[in-house]
């Protein structure tokens, strides 16, 4: 299996390219990672500014009841400081990389970051959207990412054919866990099933992340969403009575859970 890692040290200024062994690895694995893009100083800033924001919502009583905030994994708006991040990515070749794999013409990102809680749960296995409608992400590591505080884990190769959520389970693929250091960046596609796995480590881990489902942003400036704020969304949940009840019913039996889902998706 041809390797998908592009190893750059963060002090060369070589652009990075996309290389036909690359692109096949791609094909075949649905993802790639290159080492050291972002400078590390300015995102341990970033990241402090986020845990910042999260604990004043916290503590103030701003911060939503649900939504990802009982099994740990919450979409967060990173704000406009963080916009040095895409100018990195635009200047060392990323986002030309990012374009020539796209299965379609892009805009600028949807701009998104996963706040990943200690104590949280481990994900439902899933796809970030529908296999005709395959979109492109990047994740940035704003942090050191290992299996403490809730690396991804990936199924391998799953992006490969249209999956139902029994077919996966039934089929069992490979279970991998790309692990980042601070300032690496993963490419994958939307249609690789993965899922969020648990923080055991202290702290929040945020993971920063571009998408560009339906073509990218429809602002003119993705970094000035709500003003450019870092701000805290719900995570697959809704944050109504049904959808905390769910979400509490998915913390405290996720075996029963993922039975139900699996009948769901035979029908």
């Amino acid at each position: 299996m041809a390797s998908t890692q592009a190893a750059v040290p963060s002090s060369s200024k070589a652009m990075h390219t996309l290389t036909s062994d690359l692109k096949q690895s791609f094909t075949d694995n649905g993802y790639l990672t290159f080492r050291g893009v972002v400078d590390k100083l300015r995102l341990a800033e970033l990241r402090r500014e986020i845990l910042g924001e999260f604990e004043r919502a916290k503590t103030s009583g701003q911060l939503f009841s649900g939504g990802g905030t009982l099994s740990g994994h919450l979409n967060c708006f990173p704000g406009a400081t963080s916009r040095f991040v895409y100018e990195t990515l635009r200047g060392q070749g990323i986002v030309d990389i990012v374009q020539a794999l796209s299965p379609a013409p892009l805009r600028a990102p949807n701009v998104g970051c996963n706040l990943n809680l200690p104590g949280s749960s481990a994900q439902n296995d899933h796809a970030d959207g529908y296999a005709a409608q395959a979109f492109m992400i990047v994740n940035i590591a704003a942090v050191d990412t290992d299996l403490t505080n809730g690396a991804m884990e990936i199924l391998g190769r799953t992006h490969q054919r249209d999956y139902k959520y029994w077919q996966v389970l039934l089929q069992r693929p490979e279970r991998l866990r790309p692990c980042l250091k601070q300032g690496d960046v993963l490419i994958r596609t939307s249609t690789l099933w993965h899922r969020g796995m648990p923080n055991l480590s202290r702290d929040p881990r945020p993971m920063l992340a571009l998408t560009w489902e339906n073509g990218g942003s429809s602002h003119e400036d993705p970094y000035q969403v709500g003003g450019g704020g870092i701000a805290f969304l719900p995570n697959r949940y809704t944050t109504d009575w049904a959808g905390r009840l769910r979400e509490r019913a998915f913390v405290a039996a996720p075996r029963a859970a993922t039975a139900l889902r699996a009948v769901r998706s035979l029908f």
